[in-house]
């Protein structure tokens, strides 16, 4: 068994769970500038976002191919999971492997959760748009259909509201 190979997992599981930590950071303050409203502090929150998002991605990459490659070293088959692969490890590194594995699911979690209560409050926000804009203009609520049969979208302008409802 190669030991660099474990390190290099356990390294990786460990950015990835750090890169995770700062989606999870940004996605606050995308939350934040969402409930205050301000619009340029989200434009920039989102922007940073994404980046973070992206940042998540190659670190998600890179923490598989380093997986994949310890796998290989145990001659184990590429589904294993990480409390059967510890079982194949000397005792004194099953618990760094599993703490490590541990770290990043926790990590993992809390981004998750972050999102679910963003998206959540997001689409209570539109919902509730959604319903004034049709109580408003209740010419325009439903689908509309064309003379040809296909759903038709009316052409508004644009349309800002400020205002709590």
């Amino acid at each position: 068994m190669n030991i660099d190979r474990l390190m290099t997992f356990i390294q990786r599981a460990g950015e990835q769970a750090r890169v995770l930590d700062s989606f999870v950071e940004e996605q606050r303050a995308v939350a934040g500038a969402v409930r205050s409203r301000d619009w340029p502090r989200l434009e920039q929150a989102l922007e940073r976002a994404a980046a973070a998002a992206e940042s998540v991605s190659f670190a998600e990459t890179s923490r598989a191919e380093a997986w994949a490659a310890f796998l290989d070293d145990l001659d184990q088959a590429p589904d294993t999971t990480v409390f059967r692969a510890s079982l194949s490890l000397p005792v004194e590194y099953r618990s760094t492997l599993n703490d490590a594995y541990r770290a990043l699911r926790f990590s993992a979690m809390r981004a998750r959760i972050e999102n679910d209560a963003l998206s959540g409050f997001v689409g209570s926000a539109a919902t509730t748009l959604r319903q004034a804009v049709e109580t408003l203009f209740p010419d325009r609520k439903g689908r509309l259909y064309g003379k040809t049969g296909k759903p038709h979208h009316a052409v508004t302008g644009a349309m800002i509201l400020d205002r709590a409802l």
